[in-house]
């Protein structure tokens, strides 16, 4: 079953791809340290996107991420489709927008806490979130982009220069045909 999904992923257009992949490292880039060091003379602690003052921010960023891989994982290992084609990527530019706004707002909360308290810092594990959710809202946004752009295409019927280029060939064809042979004159022969 896994060589068949790896199979059905490799066949998505590039962008899926990057959306998919993205998405997963937010997911992943949660459970990774935000915040580490000491606090109040304590022993070193590392905090992940789970703990901390931003374990709420953490937990809607990873079921909002979470969300975005089942639009596309779910139909591919064969379950019911989620939501429809055209308002797929519609939603998964809202929840990936609302993703970094959160990450943003932690990645705030973080700053604020790494001022006062001189020996904490801001790990790797917010950074890497932040980015796979800000590539996630980029390409999330180039896929509406598309979806316009083809639905304006369909309303106008644009031909392609194919199709113009077939219509030109068979005017051509109609003009350029030779004219059809004359009758023949019937002449009375005299037989005097």
């Amino acid at each position: 079953m896994v060589p068949r999904m790896l199979r059905r992923f490799g066949s998505l257009d590039l962008e899926e791809k990057i959306i998919n992949s993205a998405a997963f490292i937010a997911v992943i880039a949660v459970f990774c340290p935000w915040a580490s060091g000491y606090l109040l003379g304590s022993d070193p602690v590392s905090y992940s996107g789970l703990g901390f003052y931003t374990s709420f921010i953490g937990a809607s960023v990873l079921l909002i991420n979470v969300y975005i891989l089942s639009l596309t994982v779910v139909p591919l290992t064969g379950g019911p489709i989620i939501l429809k084609k055209r308002k797929k990527d519609n939603v998964r530019l809202a929840c990936s927008a609302v993703s970094t706004i959160l990450i943003l707002s932690a990645l705030s909360v973080l700053m604020r806490i790494t001022f006062q308290f001189s020996r904490m810092e801001i790990r790797f594990g917010i950074n890497t979130a932040l980015i796979a959710s800000m590539v996630v809202t980029f390409y999330a946004f180039l896929r509406v982009q598309e979806q316009k752009k083809s639905e304006v295409e369909e309303i106008f019927q644009n031909p392609t220069r194919n199709d113009l280029s077939e219509r030109v060939d068979q005017i051509k064809e109609k003009v350029l045909a030779p004219a059809p042979p004359e009758p023949e004159e019937h002449r009375l022969s005299r037989n005097i």
